[in-house]
């Protein structure tokens, strides 16, 4: 799938997370599309006018980050894959937040 029409099933949101075929141990989680986070892609399906995609890089397995982004070079490439948030985020989320 394209990252386009990922975010469209998506409920038109970002904040998902992304692997494609040719990554190793890389995951990406989708920041924002054309500079938003929800709603309506500008453009018309299936480019959306280029609409611009950020994100942030990881390693998978220990989500050490890694050079990917902040722009996705690629985001019309149909070898996208939706995962499941992984586990390490959501730890690092609550440390985070438990040190504020």
């Amino acid at each position: 799938m394209t990252i386009y029409s990922i975010y469209a099933s998506n409920g038109n949101r970002a904040g998902f997370w992304v692997q494609h075929r040719s990554w190793s141990n890389t995951c990406a989680h989708v920041e924002s599309i054309g500079g938003q986070r929800i709603g309506k892609l500008p453009g018309e399906a299936p480019l959306h006018d280029n609409a611009e995609v950020l994100v942030q890089g990881f390693d998978v397995r220990s989500g050490r980050p890694v050079k990917l982004g902040p722009r996705l070079e690629m985001p019309q490439d149909r070898n996208y894959s939706v995962i499941a948030q992984p586990g390490w985020y959501r730890y690092a989320q609550e440390t985070l937040c438990s040190l504020r």
